[in-house]
């Protein structure tokens, strides 16, 4: 496992939350949520990039990112009055595992029956892990989300 510093998960995740945010120029989200898409592609790698470091274990910090990143898509709806997946794919896009798929192609390509069955393993646990951590948190009903007390309404009681 490589090692990474602070500093270059910092960059990376700048990096990705930029992408997101262009993805989702793409994707025609509204000019007003577009800083909030990118955040939540920030937030989605810098939380997979601080487990996997730390723990070495893809799964698991997709698992966690997964959840972290769901959980702020929803609270971002609540506050921003707008549907969770617009921000909830721009967040998850990082973590799908393109490379575990580009890998699998190229070994069934090359013939390689065994890493062809790894590598497309690896794709299924990080799919997974996507779509576990998703329904973890999705399944949480947005009340919870709404007890949270909104920006809006601090905003008016101060002036």
């Amino acid at each position: 496992m490589e090692a990474f510093s602070f500093q270059d998960i910092l960059v990376q995740s700048i990096f990705s939350g930029i992408a997101c945010t262009g993805y989702s120029i793409i994707c025609n989200a509204p000019r007003k949520e577009l800083l909030f898409c990118g955040i939540n592609g920030f937030l989605g790698w810098f939380v997979y990039m601080l487990i996997y470091v730390y723990s070495g274990h893809s799964v698991n910090a997709t698992l966690i990112a997964t959840m972290v990143v769901t959980a702020a898509a929803r609270f971002l709806s609540v506050q921003r009055e707008a549907p969770s997946i617009l921000y909830h794919i721009p967040g998850v896009l990082p973590l799908v595992p393109g490379a575990a798929v580009y890998h699998t192609m190229q070994a069934a390509f090359s013939g390689e029956i065994l890493s062809t069955y790894s590598n497309a393993l690896s794709g299924f646990k990080l799919a997974g892990a996507i779509g576990i951590g998703s329904l973890l948190i999705l399944v949480i009903p947005y009340k919870a989300f709404a007890m949270i007390p909104s920006m809006k309404h601090i905003r008016h009681r101060h002036k």
